[in-house]
Order: C-alpha cells, then structure tokens, then sequence
C-alpha cells in the first residue's frame, strides 16, 4: 500500500469512522449515519469534577479530580509536591495513606482491624489514636515560650490548632485558655511582660509582701470572652491539686465564665506567692496543678511542649551538658545548667528582654518540630 492510499484511508477513516479492528477480516468503513453511535461520550467524561483539600505544614493545596478518582491518582494527575505520598504506587505496603479519623467516624466502622492491617501501621512515623492533643507544662513567667510554640502552631497548622484539646497546669492552663478561647496571645505575652516588668522593682520580686500576683492575675483573666466556659468545655483539660489529699484532678467543664475563672485560678496558685487562702471550684480548695501534675497528657498521642530542655516534643535543645534525667510531678528533663537557670525564672522573672528571647525560642522551636515531622 502506498504512502498516498494510506493518507486517502486515513482521511476516509476521520471522516467516517472504523467499523471493526478484526485482523481476519477487512477493514470496513462505516457510514456517516453510524458516526454518532461511535462517538458517543463515554460515562467517564460526563462524570463531576470535584475539588480536594490537602493540608500540609506549608498550607493547603486545592486540585481538582473526577468524581470517583481516588487520592493517588488526584495527587499524580495534578502534580502535587507530597513527600513520601504514593511511594508505594498504590500497593498500600509503606503506610504512608494511614487517616486518622475522629472517634464518632471510627466507631461507624463496621469491619475490624485485621492483624495485618494492625502490624502495617506499626510501620507508620506518628502513629496516632484518633484523638489528637497538646500538654502544655507548668512553667509560671516561661509561659512565654509556650506562647510562642502556641503562635507558630496557629500559623503553620491553623485546622489543627482550632479543633485540638489541650491540657494544661498552671500557666499551661492559662495559655490553653487563651488559644481556645480566641484570647489574642500577642496581647497575653505583653500582659507577662508588664507583670515581670512590675517584679522588677520589688527587692523579693513577685515574693515581696507588697506584689499582688493575684491581681495581676485576675486583671488578664478578664480579657476571657463572656461565652468562655462554653468554648472550653471538653476542650480545654486543667490540672488542679485537690488541697485535702494533696491528689490531682483534671476538670474539663464549666457552667458559667466565673467557674472557668475560678478553674484557672486555683491552677495558678502557689501558697505564700499567690496568697494564704486557696480559692475554691465548687466549695473544695485546690492549688495550683503543678504541685501533682505538671505536664497533663489526656491522649496517648499528645504533643507535649515545654520550656525546660529534655523529653518534650516541643521544647529548647542545649549544648551544655546533661547529668542525667529528672522527673518531677510528672514533667521529665534534663538536670543541667541551663535548666536550673529556667527553673529559677519560672517565678523570679527576668527582665522582659529576656523573656521575649524565651518566646522567639518556643517559637523557632516549633518551627523545627514541624519542619522535622515533614522529612519523617
């Protein structure tokens, strides 16, 4: 066949259509009155576009995919930047796809996790439960750090800061307040600064007789909206030592803005630097949580972040060297210069020069966490 009949067929076919491929048999040209059979759109391109969010630490990225696409495919067919996603071109044998649902949506689930399916996740980085939370620790005037790494989360991880629970002691509860209660923490970590800067110009600091803690104190609690205790019911988690028995307790709701008050005051209360008389929850004393638990964990997956060097997830890395690990009221870290340096600040606050430094340091620290959990 010539060059000239295969470009003539050709034309022929375009305009026409081919009836069938069959090699055994000759090529049959249809008529034009059989074209619009043979070019009928196929049901796969009258299927709906729909669009799919991704959320990642760098931000969202929102493609769009057919209807009935899975998320490999949509991942692949827009060109998106996962590290790690669809390593195993979709075999399931990397565990990277693992979802994390919440509890209501997990319990939906009608079959049960296979051994399989069981030993393939333990492959997983992060393996989580469904509930996902923060532990922030006691750590009196440092609170600024846990501002700063609260700061940076809400930047880089703004959907995951708007639903997490928190647990909080003393100014880990305070902060935790803050953040679930929309409380701009820029305007917080002033109100720490003027505090510190007020301690400045007492002989004792906040120890001398004359400095009223508790009214300093009870002035920033005011900035709590009036619906407060509803935003913090059942996501907020106080840690509060029952002065009785001298035993922890963690509250987690409220029935008015006053209680929550109440809650967070009693957390903050140390005896002699806040006051004699402990304020009370619903007719019991309680002081301040860090005597029985200073880093409160509610979910076995929780992101613990501290000011003292050691075995937060969050928390500073220091060069100077470690003689060994202490646990106290449950708060694990490093025994070391730079700690026993943080600890004493922690009530005998520095100038506010230094204190920033401790907030730009929670918040390059979380940073780090974050870029950290990206490459795993």
């Amino acid at each position: 066949m010539s060059l000239s009949t295969v470009f003539r067929l050709s034309r022929t076919v375009l305009r026409t259509g081919i009836a069938n491929l069959d090699k055994r048999r000759p090529l049959q040209i249809i008529t034009s009155d059989l074209r619009p059979r043979f070019f009928a759109v196929s049901s796969v391109f009258r299927k709906d576009w729909v669009e799919v969010t991704f959320e990642t630490v760098d931000g969202s990225h929102t493609v769009k995919g057919k209807e009935g696409d899975n998320l490999l495919d949509v991942v692949i067919n827009n060109d998106l930047d996962l590290d790690g996603f669809g390593a195993c071109e979709g075999t399931l044998s990397c565990s990277t796809c693992h979802l994390i649902f919440k509890k209501e949506d997990f319990d939906k689930i009608e079959d049960p996790c296979t051994d399989e399916e069981l030993d393939m996740l333990d492959l997983a980085y992060g393996l989580s439960d469904t509930g996902m939370s923060l532990s922030l620790a006691g750590c009196g005037f440092l609170g600024v750090y846990l501002i700063g790494a609260l700061e940076c989360l809400s930047r880089f991880a703004p959907r995951f800061v708007s639903k997490v629970q928190v647990a909080g002691a003393s100014a880990g509860a305070l902060m935790g307040a803050s953040l679930i209660c929309n409380v701009p923490l820029d305007g917080v970590r002033f109100g720490f600064l003027r505090i510190a800067e007020e301690a400045q110009k007492w002989k004792m600091g906040p120890f001398t007789p004359g400095f009223k803690f508790e009214s300093h104190l009870l002035k920033g609690l005011e900035a709590l909206p009036h619906d407060a205790h509803t935003k913090a019911s059942d996501r907020l988690h106080v840690s509060l030592t029952r002065v009785p028995d001298m035993s922890n307790v963690i509250i987690s709701s409220w029935d008015s803005r006053e209680d929550l008050i109440q809650t967070l005051r009693c957390s903050s209360f140390i005896l002699g630097y806040s006051g004699l008389q402990p304020p009370m929850v619903k007719g019991v004393r309680y002081i301040d949580g860090s005597y029985s638990n200073r880093q409160p964990v509610i979910e076995p997956n929780a992101i613990t972040i501290s000011p003292y060097s050691g075995y937060a997830d969050i928390s500073p890395r220091e060069d100077d060297q470690s003689y060994g690990k202490l646990k106290w009221y449950q708060q694990s870290f490093d025994v070391s210069y730079a700690n026993a340096v943080s600890i004493y600040r922690t009530l005998m606050p520095p100038p506010p020069l230094v204190l920033n430094q401790y907030y730009c340091r929670g918040y390059s620290d979380t940073v780090l966490y974050l870029r950290k959990l990206k490459k795993s």
